[in-house]
C-alpha cells in the first residue's frame, strides 16, 4: 500500500455511514477484545497495513508518516494556514514543558509506581517452580486476569499524561473540558478491571497477599486521584463505548 492508498482508504473509511466517529479517541487500543472494531476508522484502515517484519513495520509507519504530512498540508491549504510557517521548536517547547507538569503530578507517580510493582510481582513468578503453581497457572480466568493487567500495565501512564496535558490546554485556551476527561473516563473504567483482574490473582495466591494488596492500594489511590482531578469524568459518555 503506498501513500495515496492509504489516505483514500482512510477517507472512505470515516465517510463510511457506519462508522462511530470518535471511538478510537478513548478505547484502550485492544482491537482483538472489541466489540467495535467494524465501526473504527482506525481499525479499518490499520487492519491490512504490513506489520510482519522489521523491515515492513519501518516501512509502513514511514508511509503513514508521510501521508500525515500530506494530510496536514491539506488542512492548512483549507483553513488559510501557512503550514511552512509552523515551528517544530514552538510545539517542542510547549510540549516539553506540560510533559514535565505531567510527570510531576501525584497521580502519575501512582501510575509509574504500579508499572514497577506488576513488573516485580511477575518476575518473581516467574522464578517460582511448584506444582500448584502449576496447577494455579493453568487456570483460564487466570490467564485472562494475566492478559488484562499486563496489557494496561503501561497504558495508565501514558493515557494519564495525555488526560493531564490536554487538561492543561483546555485551561490555557480556556476551551471547556473534553479530551481531558474523555481520557480520564478511559481511566476510570480500566483500573475497575484491573482491580476485578487483581482480586481473582489474590484468591488463587493468599501467600502473596501483602503485595497483591499494596497493588490494589496503589490502583485505588490511582482512581482516587482521577475522580478529584476529572470530576466530570465519570458522566462523560465514550462515543460507543459508554453508549
Amino acid at each position: 500500500m503506498n501513500k495515496n492508498e492509504y489516505i483514500s482508504n482512510l477517507t472512505e473509511a470515516a465517510n463510511n455511514q457506519q462508522i462511530i466517529h470518535g471511538v478510537f479517541n478513548w478505547c484502550d487500543s485492544w482491537c482483538e477484545r472489541c466489540k467495535l472494531t467494524e465501526y473504527c476508522t482506525v481499525y479499518k484502515t490499520s487492519i491490512h497495513l504490513p506489520f510482519d517484519s522489521p523491515e515492513e513495520f519501518y516501512k509502513t509507519l514511514s508511509m503513514v508518516f508521510e501521508a500525515t504530512v500530506e494530510m496536514l498540508k491539506q488542512y492548512c491549504h483549507q483553513n488559510d494556514i501557512d503550514f511552512e510557517s509552523l515551528k517544530d521548536e514552538d510545539y517542542e517547547s510547549d510540549y516539553e514543558r506540560k510533559s514535565n507538569l505531567a510527570c510531576n503530578e501525584s497521580g502519575f507517580i501512582l501510575a509509574k509506581k504500579y508499572r514497577k510493582q506488576v513488573k516485580h510481582w511477575f518476575d518473581l513468578l516467574q522464578k517460582r517452580e511448584t506444582v500448584g503453581m502449576e496447577i494455579r497457572l493453568q487456570d483460564k480466568m487466570m490467564a485472562d486476569c494475566f492478559e488484562v493487567i499486563k496489557w494496561y500495565q503501561y497504558l495508565f501512564e501514558v493515557k494519564l499524561k495525555r488526560a493531564l496535558m490536554s487538561q492543561k490546554d483546555e485551561e490555557e485556551e480556556h476551551l471547556d473540558p473534553y479530551d481531558s476527561i474523555g481520557n480520564a473516563k478511559l481511566l476510570l473504567v480500566s483500573i475497575k478491571r484491573n482491580i476485578g483482574a487483581w482480586g481473582y490473582v489474590l484468591e488463587k495466591f493468599m501467600d502473596d497477599e501483602d503485595e497483591i494488596l499494596d497493588i490494589l492500594v496503589c490502583l485505588q489511590k490511582l482512581h482516587t486521584f482521577i475522580e478529584q482531578k476529572f470530576p466530570d469524568a465519570h458522566a462523560f459518555i465514550r462515543p460507543g463505548l459508554d453508549e
